[in-house]
């Protein structure tokens, strides 16, 4: 028997060590891979699962197949134009894809990757600006943050005034929500490139003037934060927006547009201000369906006077949102008052592609 040296074993040992190291890392992968025909393959190393799902891109969670090394893929698609949300389904938990940066960080976390050509990508036209401004508030005695879009050529020493649009988000969002994944930037550059709608400033607010209990929601949460968001809108969001920026000040020039509880929020802040507000839209929304008869009062009596109704009153919903049937409620009590409105059914569940594409409707038909 061969008897080695010392450091000869230790080099063995090192190189064995090594070698077994080696064979357990991941291998090098990419994920998502968009593919030039829009097809895309997702990817995820895990060699000790069982199954692995790709939840997301279509109504069931669809199977991924393992390779030799453990990895596990799923080609989707062709895909259309737009951006799209996903998570892995693994071992009974969902997770997003490791190798992905794009992260929807709202409700719930989910990876993206996007498909270029839909409204909402950046293409090659002048681009608005962003601001954001931040302030004590003294509705929820706690600071908020309102983010403003100026459109391209905005300069604020011209003598250009603007309509504006508040633009409400959904209730695990934030005011950032509607530019980071809803793309209401870019998606009004391309409008204003193509001249399809009239240059406007955007105002994102927070929605949250009650903060969000940790534990269980109280039944009353709603109607409370409701009230609020009214007051602090009104008294503070709107005040602050006409001192830092050149925006016209009437009801004619001024929209009020939401999705999901931002929905419900423009409908009943909107329909009980008419005097505020000329331009009103509901995208999937918490739709009011209680005392309605009460609640707007003025707009039953503007309705029957065919005088001070909304010029636009646009809601619009898809047919597979868990929120149709509280929708067609509201819808229905519209029609049944004679009150002058828009109602779209369209595909589409409670997300974002529905969304951003409701966004690009709505816009070019404002300020007309």
């Amino acid at each position: 028997m061969i008897r080695l040296p010392r450091p000869a074993l230790l080099f063995c040992a090192f190189v064995a060590s090594a070698l077994a190291l080696s064979a357990q890392q991941p291998p090098n992968i990419i994920s998502p891979e968009i593919h030039p025909d829009h097809r895309v393959t997702l990817r995820l190393y895990a060699p000790g699962a069982s199954a692995v799902t790709v939840q997301g891109l279509a109504k069931q969670p669809q199977a991924m197949t393992k390779d030799s090394q453990g990895v596990w893929s799923l080609t989707v698609g062709p895909l259309t134009p737009e951006i799209y949300s996903y998570t892995f389904g693994l071992e009974g938990a969902t997770v997003t894809d490791p190798l992905n940066r794009a992260i929807k960080k709202w409700i719930r976390s989910e990876s993206m990757f996007e498909i270029p050509g839909s409204l909402a990508s950046v293409e090659s036209v002048p681009h608005g600006v962003i601001h954001r401004h931040t302030f004590f508030s003294k509705t929820r005695q706690l600071p908020n943050a309102i983010q403003v879009y100026t459109p391209p050529g905005f300069d604020p020493r011209a003598a250009t005034k603007y309509p504006v649009v508040y633009l409400l988000h959904g209730f695990g969002d934030d005011e950032t929500a509607w530019a980071e994944n809803g793309r209401a930037n870019f998606i009004a550059d391309n409008l204003f490139a193509q001249k399809r709608a009239v240059p406007a400033i955007i105002v994102m607010t927070n929605g949250h003037p009650v903060p969000i209990p940790t534990g269980p929601r109280p039944t009353d949460y709603s109607a409370n934060n409701l009230a609020a968001m009214e007051q602090e809108l009104i008294n503070e969001v709107m005040p602050l927006v006409e001192s830092a920026y050149p925006v016209k000040q009437d009801a004619a020039s001024r929209a009020i547009v939401g999705l999901s509880m931002g929905g419900g929020h423009s409908l009943n802040i909107g329909l009980k201000h008419g005097d505020l507000f000329g331009w009103i839209g509901g995208f999937s929304s918490s739709a009011p369906t209680a005392n309605l008869d009460h609640t707007f009062r003025s707009l039953v009596d503007a309705s029957a006077k065919k005088s001070g109704e909304p010029r636009l009153l646009w809601i619009a919903i898809g047919e597979d949102d868990f929120l149709l049937e509280q929708n067609k409620t509201f819808v229905g009590w519209l029609t049944e008052k004679n009150i002058r409105h828009t109602w779209l059914l369209t595909p589409g569940g409670h997300e974002w592609p529905v969304w951003r594409r409701y966004l690009g409707e709505f816009l070019p038909l404002l300020f007309k």
